[in-house]
C-alpha cells in the first residue's frame, strides 16, 4: 500500500497530466480554428464529445456483453 505522501505526489501528477492535456487541446483547437468563437467553440465541442465517447466505450462494452449474456 502507497504512503499518504505517495498518493498525494501521485495524485498532483495526474492533475498536471490533466492541465498539460487540456493545454494541449486548447492550443490545437485555437491553432485550427478560423479564430469565431463559433467556430472555436464547435472544435472545443466535438472534441469533448470525442473524449466522452471514449469514456463511455468501455461501458457500452460491458453493458453489450451482459446482454448476450443474460
Amino acid at each position: 500500500m502507497r504512503t499518504l505522501e505517495e498518493r498525494e505526489k501521485r495524485e498532483r501528477e495526474r492533475r498536471e497530466i490533466v492541465r498539460d492535456a487540456v493545454a494541449a487541446a486548447d492550443r490545437i483547437i485555437l491553432e485550427g480554428s478560423d479564430g469565431s468563437n463559433e467556430e472555436t467553440n464547435f472544435l472545443t465541442s466535438m472534441v469533448t464529445e470525442k473524449m466522452v465517447y471514449k469514456t463511455i466505450l468501455p461501458f457500452v462494452a460491458d453493458m453489450t456483453k451482459k446482454d448476450l449474456v443474460d
